[in-house]
């Protein structure tokens, strides 16, 4: 089977014996030209319609693409939603027992960045955009150290077992 490249490159050696030939066509020439045209022609066609079924095919992943990303959105929010439901649940009833499971609570410290301008450079690793070094200022904090634009926020997390 031939292959666009290999018929392009017949199609130029025929033109190169046709000028060799100072423009004369033979008859084998002519027919050798009329069968690469028309296998020019053909496998043109056989890859338009490949780039258009490829072309098709990715934006239908782009399209599900998106519609995962959606629904991942969708279930993160849901999932925010039941762990701070139990949260509360387990805040305002203590340590929960239901069949295997037990659900209690797991106390973390996270380090806000409220407004990453104010923090000091040390803290910083500069990238495309300005990315503060969460561990290094919540090191910082902890040893006592004053960082300006930052605090630790108690948060609770349900552990389920």
């Amino acid at each position: 089977m031939k292959t666009l490249l290999n018929i392009r490159k017949e199609y130029t050696d025929l033109l190169s014996r046709i000028e060799e030939g100072e423009g004369e066509l033979t008859p084998e020439v002519e027919q050798a030209l009329s069968i690469s045209q028309q296998e020019l022609a053909e496998k043109s066609l056989a890859y338009i319609e490949f780039i258009g079924n490829l072309q098709a095919q990715n934006d239908r992943i782009e399209d599900e693409v998106k519609r995962l990303q959606h629904l991942k959105r969708q279930n993160t929010q849901l999932l925010n939603f039941l762990q701070k439901g139990l949260v509360h649940a387990v805040q305002e009833f203590g340590t929960i027992r239901v069949g295997t499971h037990t659900i209690g609570l797991r106390q973390t410290e996270e380090c806000v960045i409220e407004d990453a301008e104010r923090v000091p450079d040390k803290f910083k690793t500069v990238k495309m955009d300005i990315q503060v070094d969460k561990l290094a200022v919540k090191r910082a904090l902890k040893d006592g150290e004053n960082v300006p634009g930052v605090h630790l926020q108690q948060n609770q997390h349900p552990v389920i077992r």
